[in-house]
This record gives structure tokens, sequence and C-alpha cells, in this order.
């Protein structure tokens, strides 16, 4: 068998698992549920995967990568005004959110399926969103470098802090009935945060 072969038989198991997965929970799904999904045997399942944790493990980090593609399109630097800076801000909120919105198993897979299920895959997404915060972190240095952040400013803490409100718009967007409404006003209310603060004027 070819390695394109391989590649597009692999690619077709991760993405059939990733409905299963999302459908039916990690610890309720079966390879028998996989391959039913897919038409295959057991057999062929076990050539590409060993057990369900690694295909488990294989579909995160694709999940992973999709978001790390969101946020890294924009160049962090690319910014040279306080308006395009808040602009960018706006474009990756929204970015970020859409993706949500097209693929609703996503936030299933993220903030329901993922974590407890084994310890080396808790640590490998917590590295995952301490990269997604190293992202956020570039625009905070822009930001800083520029003069449109305080040059106080903590930058990781606040990397953190400002991704802990995006992943928690996710969330509660796809909860929502009227989930562009809802998009729109989390972004509204996080660019606000960092941008305006709380306290009244």
């Amino acid at each position: 068998m070819n390695d394109e072969l391989i590649q597009r038989r692999r690619g077709d198991i991760l993405a059939a698992s990733y409905k299963v997965f999302a459908r039916k929970g990690y610890h309720a799904t079966n390879i028998s549920d996989i391959a039913a999904e897919l038409k295959i045997g057991h057999g062929t399942f076990y050539r590409y995967f060993k057990n369900k944790l690694d295909i488990f493990s294989h579909v995160l980090e694709d999940v992973m990568n999709r978001i790390a593609e969101t946020v890294s399109r924009e160049d962090p630097a690319a910014t040279g005004s306080m308006q395009e800076y808040r602009e960018q801000c706006v474009r990756i909120g929204q970015q970020l959110l859409q993706l949500f919105m097209e693929d609703p198993q996503l936030s299933k897979m993220i903030f329901y399926e993922a974590l407890g299920i084994d310890e080396e895959l808790n640590a490998r997404i917590v590295a995952a969103f301490d990269t997604f915060a190293e992202f956020t972190a570039r625009y905070l240095e822009n930001g800083v470098s520029k003069g449109f952040m305080r040059a106080d400013l903590a930058i990781d803490e606040t990397a953190h802090a400002i991704n802990a409100l995006v992943f928690e718009g996710a969330r509660r967007v796809m909860r929502s009935e009227d989930r562009d409404r809802a998009a729109a006003l989390w972004v509204k209310a996080t660019v606000g945060l960092i941008f305006d603060g709380l306290g009244s004027r």
C-alpha cells in the first residue's frame, strides 16, 4: 500500500472517529462504533491506530491544530495604529468563534470530552493551551511596544486570561439559541474589557 493511500485511509478513520467521539463521547465509544461508521473491519482499524486512546489522541491533535491555524492567520506586528490594533483583535475573536459555530462538535470535544481521560493527554492539552497563549502574547507584545497597551502589562498572564474569555465565549455561544448574536456580543464584551476596562469614565 503506497503512502498516499495510507494517509488517505488514516484521514478517513480520523474523520469518522471525530464524528463518533463527538456524538457518543469518549467513554461510550467503542472501536466497533468507529469501524461501523466507516463500514470497515476491526482489523483494518488496528493497522493504523493502536487503540481507542491512540485514535482519540490523534483526533484531539487535529482539533488543536485547527485552532492554532485560526489564531496564527494574522500577523501580530502588522498593526500601526490603535484603531488597526483594535480591529485586529475583533477579527481574531470573530474568526475563533466562527470556527466553533461552523463545527459545533468542536466545542464538545474540547470542553467536555478531552480532559480527564489520560494524564499524558491532559499534559498535551495544557501544552496546547499554553501555545495558544503564546500566540496571544505576541499580539500583546506588539501592543506594548507600539504604546497601544500599558508598559507594565503582565503579558503572559494577560494572554492566558484573554484566551480564557474567548474559550468561555465559544462554550456559551454554542449553547445559545441565537449564536450569531451571542458571538457578536461576546466579542464586543471581550474587546471592551481589553481596551476600555470596567471602570466608569
